[in-house]
């Protein structure tokens, strides 16, 4: 049983997640509606071929019109709606940006397509910038129009699997929020390349105006395989401390590859696939089991975050914040 008091504040509460791979399998949809989820972010690119990013959103579009309780989400006033109907929001997000190319006219396209957030890198260099895992150039030439494009259609830029110099550079740049949708704090667990972030970029995104997602991938909070809820609220606390309470939000990262979703022999053969890939590389993505916090094992059981972040004496407004308010700001200040 849920604490009640905690159930109706996560009830009451604007959820998102910033951050969903799990719905590269879309019926997993209705996991997140049963832990209260208002708004979803399923990854539709990435470093992929742009036409596995098209045909993805061609199916979600058709998925999210074939159920009443489904909607796609391409304003701030969408996220409301979508509360006061008691339906479940899409954002669609881009983990990199390899589906750009070299044309910034495809960011106007894949806007009015529904991505709403792009990531500039996918762990590895790419036209825009640096990735987390290798040596940071910084940004390219490119890559600053291309922030400069997302500023002017309205696209959230992310800077998670994202280095330092190249995250610094975007945020310097960018006249809108920029954010990290699923990025832990370095300080309370050193990942050996930039997956985790540090104070500086924390800061850096504060003062952007942006917000920092924190993220429930095993490998980025601890080194268990089986993280405590504690031991996720560490970030939490953290990047409240160094950010400020309205410069933090969620971004889970619930994906396929994780327990109790895959079973061992599974998780195993979709981890190998992503290093094959050149995607994962080092001890920052250790081999599977991949177990979630206790607690919020898989996005069923979601409101006992909430009762974790009452039980650690968060007040229920900055709790509202953290749910999703602080994500919903950003999504008004870049998309009007």
């Amino acid at each position: 049983m849920y604490d009640p008091n905690a159930k109706q504040l996560h009830d009451n509460a604007i959820v998102i997640d910033g951050t969903c791979p799990l719905l590269e399998a879309p019926e997993y949809i209705d996991w997140y509606i049963e832990g209260g989820v208002t708004i979803v972010t399923p990854t539709v690119g990435g470093p992929v071929p742009v036409e596995v990013s098209l045909n993805f959103i061609g199916y979600l579009l058709e998925f999210i019109r074939s159920r009443d309780d489904l909607m796609l989400i391409e304003t701030a006033q969408d996220v409301y709606n979508a509360k006061a109907q008691g339906k479940t929001g899409f954002v669609f997000h881009f983990q990199g940006t390899d589906a750009i190319k070299d044309n910034l006219n495809n960011v106007n396209l894949f806007h009015k397509l529904g991505v709403r957030i792009m990531q500039l890198t996918y762990n590895v260099d790419n036209l825009i910038g640096s990735g987390a895992q290798v040596k940071d150039k910084g940004l390219t030439d490119f890559g600053r129009q291309f922030v400069e494009r997302c500023n002017e259609v309205g696209v959230i830029v992310d800077c998670s699997h994202t280095g330092v110099r190249t995250t610094l550079e975007a945020i310097e740049i960018s006249k809108r929020p920029v954010i990290c949708s699923h990025s832990n704090a370095k300080q309370v667990f050193k990942t050996q390349s930039d997956r985790n972030i540090n104070d500086d970029q924390i800061r850096a995104i504060a003062k952007s105006g942006g917000v920092v997602g924190v993220v429930g991938f095993p490998g980025f909070i601890s080194s268990s395989s089986t993280p405590s809820m504690a031991q996720f609220l560490e970030h939490v606390d953290h990047i409240v401390n160094v950010g400020g309470i309205d410069h933090v939000s969620l971004g889970i990262d619930y994906y396929p590859g994780q327990q109790p979703v895959a079973n061992d022999e599974e998780a195993i053969k979709l981890f190998e696939s992503y290093v094959a890939a050149g995607a994962w590389s080092g001890p920052d993505y250790p081999k599977p089991p991949h177990i979630y916090p206790a607690g919020i094992e898989t996005p069923k059981t979601m409101p006992r975050m909430t009762e974790a972040l009452l039980s650690r004496g968060y007040a229920e407004g900055d709790i509202q914040k953290i749910l999703g308010l602080n994500l919903l700001r950003v999504y008004q200040e870049v998309w009007s």
